[in-house]
């Protein structure tokens, strides 16, 4: 059931992601990081701040075999540009700011610390986190554009409790990926529309 209902919304998330894209998105590109791999989105309102939009497929556990199948996150946020250094041929842009996350993804354990039966199961589970992006865009004048940044989000995972067949009881904890990933870096290759 788990893995219908997540094929379902990341279909809806990547077409609505998509039709945002297609109709006031001024950047977009694709997203990779030892976190996962997907599309974002960038649209600037103003000269020193834009809003963007992130949808990837969470890699935690698959890569290692521990899960059976990859999880779904969308982050939306907005960041402010707080430096903008031109150099000999290139500039660089400086940003920083906030936003939120939503997803179906596996955590890294299920709160209790760090066991090995927490590591060995499939535990995914719904997030909703706030999360903090900071960064560095690089323009080379071109049509092409590279992103490095760092997030970390900070919020709850909801499951399935795995000990309990006979009702659907959920089971809360802090996202502790959210954090724990907050070290790993993220690769946007951005093509500029406008």
């Amino acid at each position: 059931m788990y893995a219908r209902l997540s094929i379902v919304l990341s279909v809806t998330f990547a077409l609505l992601l998509g039709a945002q894209a297609r109709t006031s998105a001024q950047e977009v590109g694709v997203f990779n990081s030892p976190k996962g791999v997907g599309a974002a989105a960038r649209y600037y309102d103003s000269a020193d701040a834009f809003v963007s939009a992130h949808f990837y497929v969470d890699i935690y556990g698959v890569v290692t075999s521990r899960c059976s199948y990859p999880g779904y996150k969308l982050n939306l946020s907005r960041q402010y540009i707080f430096a903008h250094v031109p150099r000999n041929g290139y500039s660089m842009t400086f940003y920083a700011g906030p936003g939120i996350t939503a997803g179906f993804v596996r955590d890294h354990d299920k709160g209790r610390g760090w066991d090995l039966v927490s590591l060995t199961s499939d535990n995914q589970g719904w997030i909703v986190a706030i999360s903090g992006d900071a960064g560095c865009r690089f323009d080379f004048g071109g049509m092409v554009a590279l992103d490095l940044s760092f997030m970390a989000e900070a919020g709850a995972h909801f499951r399935r409790t795995e000990n309990e067949d006979t009702y659907a009881a959920v089971s809360t904890s802090i996202y502790n990926n959210g954090i724990l990933q907050a070290i790993y870096p993220q690769l946007t290759i951005l093509f500029k529309f406008k």
